[in-house]
């Protein structure tokens, strides 16, 4: 007969369907609700290292940076990409960037399911609901869901694979009090496969997460080292997408992993990426305390909590933090892949936490509103400012994109040339984009465009230009009925590498 207590164990452990189809239909509708009213580039690579290279692909126009010239990328992305706007083309739904961000948030919702995977075995309904209201909300992963650059798609790919190894781990039984005997041995295998596959996909796609990809796989073959059957799967889920990445290489460049070792040569030989900046060891620190303020103190109380218990991906998230630390030029972003680790290790904690109360269920959801709701909702406000502030530049272009008499697109402005869409943005048919950062190659592009896009408040517009649009400091402007000298597709990308490379000349 079950006791009081052990009544209340299974009460808490039973599944909630209508919270699982709930919290999938919401991440996926607020993940794509970013792109759709708030289009922008929280990193120019999201454009111009992914989407331009595609649409050229496709198209024939698109930006080349220098680091494509260089060879030091990889192109299986890119190509899939065009391959997914060649099926929407043909289907006569154009090539928008948002079938690819669609995409990308249906994938994350995988992240959303090992997330309330890892709660539920961890500390039932309590860490359900606690990991599934996390991986839902929380703003780093919603606003990296669509993203395109590959250390927010690669991040993912190594989460997920990260987490789905704990959740194989701990479904074995083999840590007190977290067996989940219903799993199957080879639901299990299945689990450490899929695992590996895609930890080797994200590792691939961004050779910068191998070093905290290795130890995972290292950790669960460890794991693993007494069934020979799994550890060959697991090297085989892992190896197979790193090679197909190398192939694409051996294809392109003629060596095997050839854009990897021309970018080591490059940024690391040739120190092109601290021309970029440099930041010190503890960047990554600061900013995810700027960022979050209060609940960083939160996030990383209960991750210490949980370190222990969940050191596998607690270790990958040190690991994808430490790693990149030691690089001079730092990007937040370059540590996305480590942030869903670190949320899930901490709410698995917090939630085991609150298990440890004596409250009933309904006592454990008010603790859990308490905390979880203000949390959320903090460092969701501090998130959209940030992307509202930085998404005029696409929203103006996705306006001049509808004009019916556009030739041409100029864009005298200078720095804030990384938050223009490229030629992704021009789903229809491309018009020619002109980059102007001063009055020399503004006077160059006489009759090639009839709209441009500039400061508002600094323009000095002729009477009969028309104002069309204006978004915080940014105008766009109707100047000419047509366009009189014959199109440029190439001189963005040009100009853009004239003024970069006139840039870094000035930090030097």
């Amino acid at each position: 007969m079950f006791g009081p207590m052990d009544m209340k164990m299974i009460k808490n452990s039973r599944l909630s369907v209508p919270f699982i189809v709930f919290i999938f239909i919401f991440s996926f509708l607020y993940r794509f609700a970013i792109p759709c009213f708030y289009p922008s580039a929280l990193r120019a690579d999201e454009i111009f290292q992914v989407l331009e290279p595609a649409h050229r692909q496709l198209t024939g126009h698109g930006v080349t940076t220098w680091e494509w010239q260089a060879g030091i990328r990889n192109w299986a992305f890119p190509d899939l990409i065009a391959d997914v706007w060649r099926v929407t083309d043909a289907l006569g739904l154009g090539h928008s960037p948002l079938w690819i961000q669609g995409i990308l948030c249906v994938f994350s919702l995988g992240l959303v399911a090992v997330f309330m995977g890892l709660g539920r075995i961890a500390a039932g309904r309590t860490g359900l609901v606690a990991c599934g209201l996390m991986g839902a909300l929380w703003p780093d992963l919603v606003l990296g869901a669509s993203r395109t650059a590959t250390e927010m798609v690669g991040g993912n790919l190594l989460a997920l694979g990260t987490i789905m190894g704990m959740i194989a781990r701990m479904a074995q039984g083999s840590q007190p009090g977290l067996s989940l005997s219903r799993v199957a041995g080879h639901g299990i295998t299945g689990l450490y496969t899929g695992s590996a596959f895609f930890i080797g996909c994200g590792a691939g796609l961004r050779f910068q997460l191998m070093p905290a990809a290795v130890l995972a796989l290292v950790w669960m073959v460890w794991w693993c080292r007494r069934q020979l059957v799994r550890v060959v799967l697991l090297a085989t889920g892992f190896a197979l997408p790193v090679l197909v990445y190398g192939l694409v290489d051996l294809r392109t460049y003629g060596t095997l992993f050839g854009s990897v070792f021309r970018n080591v040569h490059a940024n690391i030989g040739q120190n092109i990426a601290a021309s970029y900046g440099t930041a010190p060891f503890y960047f990554y620190i600061i900013d995810l305390l700027g960022r979050w303020q209060v609940a960083f103190v939160l996030v990383m109380g209960f991750f210490i909590y949980g370190f222990r218990q969940f050191s596998m991906p607690a270790m990958v998230a040190v690991a994808v933090i430490l790693s990149h630390s030691l690089i001079g030029h730092k990007e937040p972003s370059f540590i996305y892949g480590a942030i869903p680790l670190l949320l899930v290790v901490a709410t698995a904690a917090f939630s085991q936490w609150v298990n440890q109360d004596p409250l009933l269920w309904s006592g454990r959801r008010v603790m859990l509103g308490l905390v979880m709701i203000p949390l959320l909702g903090f460092v969701q406000e501090l998130s959209l400012i940030h992307i509202r502030n930085s998404n005029a530049l696409i929203r103006l272009q996705q306006i001049a994109a509808r004009q019916p008499d556009i030739c041409g697109l100029a864009f005298p402005i200078r720095g804030e040339w990384s938050h223009v869409g490229g030629y992704s943005y021009f789903p229809h048919h491309d018009v020619p984009l002109y980059f102007a950062y001063d009055t020399a190659s503004m006077a160059q592009l006489a009759g090639r465009y009839n709209y441009l896009i500039t400061y508002g408040k600094t323009w000095s517009a002729p009477p009969e230009d028309k104002s069309v649009a204006c978004l915080r400091e940014f105008c766009l402007f109707r100047v000419e009925s047509h366009c009189s000298a014959p199109p440029d597709y190439e001189q963005f990308g040009q100009v853009v590498r004239q003024y970069e490379a006139a840039t870094h000349a000035g930090h030097d």
